[in-house]
């Protein structure tokens, strides 16, 4: 089953990057949890796809390169490179980040962020 998660993450990754937010949210339980940055946590598909509306309008050229994907059981670890720059401002930035997926039954029912690659290992179970 674990392999089968990181297709459902590989997926909903896929269609968020190709601009199809509505399949990108299908992955998503409804009671999924998104656990972002200092943000309070995001609960449920509507509330993710707010999310994603105001990173769309607060970052001009906002890309996201998939770097590694871990399979760890009921767990994902996405290792995630992030570069744009921010709208008002023009301050670029260039940002490696590390999610945390958990999944039941297909669906992701909650994601975190890391800052720490080791961090997230450790959330996830895996030993280095």
């Amino acid at each position: 089953m674990s392999q089968e998660n990181v297709e459902v993450v590989r997926r909903c990754f896929d269609d968020y990057l190709r601009g199809a937010p509505d399949e990108a949210l299908a992955w998503l339980a409804p009671d999924v949890v998104w656990e972002v940055g200092q943000e309070l946590p995001a609960r449920g598909p509507d509330a993710v796809r707010d999310l994603w509306e105001r990173w769309e309008s607060d970052w001009e050229g906002l890309e996201m390169a998939r770097e590694e994907f871990i399979d760890a059981g009921d767990q994902v670890v996405v290792t995630v490179h992030y570069t744009g720059r921010g709208r008002g401002s023009g301050v670029p930035f260039d940002d490696r980040l590390f999610d945390v997926y958990t999944l039941r039954e297909g669906k992701i029912i909650r994601k975190r962020e890391f800052r720490d690659r080791s961090a997230a290992l450790d959330a996830a179970g895996v030993d280095e």
